[in-house]
């Protein structure tokens, strides 16, 4: 399942404003290697400035926020770090957390993604999806609701979207984000189980030109493994494919991997280093995003023997279960 990847743990110190502010502010800590660089926060929704400050001397306080509560990511050199909520009084970052603290809000949705960490470490994606659902409901008349409403809406049934919008707030019901994600729901309903895959191009470990197609062969099951290097979910679980493939290999599976959001060089490095032995295609970028409608790394498609659409986004024990199933059905 889609794993929420925000770059933002290194050492630092946690340091407590000692005044509250009636108007919302930010107090930033950050480590040495972000000075100079521009802290800035952005509504979530559409990606619209909010505020903005320079890291000096490991600090940067942003001010003049918008009083109205807001839902935002917060970007360090244009990269997203971590989320704060604006309302009023004075909520503070570290570099060891990526949500902010101090208020009402920010506390109330740091506890919450902190639940939402721990189920998501089950690989159970129902449980999730039922979590971030009901969070979103809980959580509709401020500002976290935006954010479990586009969580909810990455995983959500095509059939259900126009429902579920239709009695949401106006400002997450019009967003570009919102849009963004109701159209990777309606490719997701192109490409759920039961319907044929669909191809797209990449390169080999060579650097050659690549067909998706060509690695997937007709009278097997082949699962496909959707990762970047960059991504530790998908790295950790390397050792639990082998152990799939090695079980499998030969005995009605294929395995392929296809590199997502990865330069082809770092791609190499991470398929040599791990020593994955099953066929990997390189530098698909977006593509395969863009196709199935899926939205985070490690995920999982199982094809079956007749180019079909099997699962989406399964834990591979699942995986494991459901081809066991399938040769005890044969064997008898």
């Amino acid at each position: 399942m889609k794993k929420r990847i925000i770059p933002f743990i290194i050492s630092g110190i946690a340091i407590l404003s000692a005044c509250s502010h009636q108007k919302p502010s930010l107090d930033v800590s950050l480590s040495d290697k972000f000075e100079g660089q521009t802290v800035e926060l952005i509504n979530f929704l559409d990606s619209t400035s909010l505020s903005s400050a320079v890291v000096k001397d490991g600090k940067a306080v942003l001010e003049n926020i918008p009083e109205k509560p807001v839902f935002a990511s917060v970007l360090i050199d244009g990269r997203t770090r971590a989320f704060y909520i604006s309302e009023t009084g004075n909520a503070s970052l570290t570099d060891s957390v990526t949500t902010a603290f101090g208020t009402p809000l920010n506390d109330k949705f740091s506890v919450l993604l902190s639940q939402l960490d721990s189920i998501e470490n089950l690989d159970d994606v129902e449980a999730y999806v039922n979590f971030v659902e009901k969070s979103y409901n809980d959580n509709k008349d401020n500002p976290i609701g935006s954010y479990f409403g586009i969580e909810w809406m990455k995983y959500a049934d095509y059939s259900k979207v126009d429902s579920i919008l239709e009695k949401a707030p106006e400002p997450l019901k019009n967003s570009p984000k919102t849009n963004y994600y109701k159209n990777f729901a309606k490719l997701r309903a192109a490409t759920a189980p039961g319907q044929p895959y669909i191809d797209f191009e990449g390169e080999t470990l060579d650097g050659a030109n690549i067909n998706f197609s060509s690695l997937v062969k007709p009278g097997v099951y082949t699962l496909v493994d959707f990762w970047a290097s960059w991504c530790p979910y998908c790295i950790k679980e390397l050792p639990d494919i082998a152990s799939l493939y090695d079980k499998w290999k030969g005995n009605g599976l294929e395995i392929v991997g296809v590199a997502v959001r990865d330069t082809p060089d770092d791609s190499k490095a991470a398929v040599n280093k791990h020593n994955i032995t099953w066929p990997v295609i390189l530098n698909t970028q977006r593509r395969p995003y863009d196709i199935y409608g899926f939205s985070g790394i490690p995920h999982h498609m199982l094809i079956g023997p007749d180019g079909k659409i099997v699962s989406r986004d399964e834990s591979l024990s699942q995986i494991d279960a459901r081809l066991q199933a399938a040769k005890d059905a044969e064997a008898n």
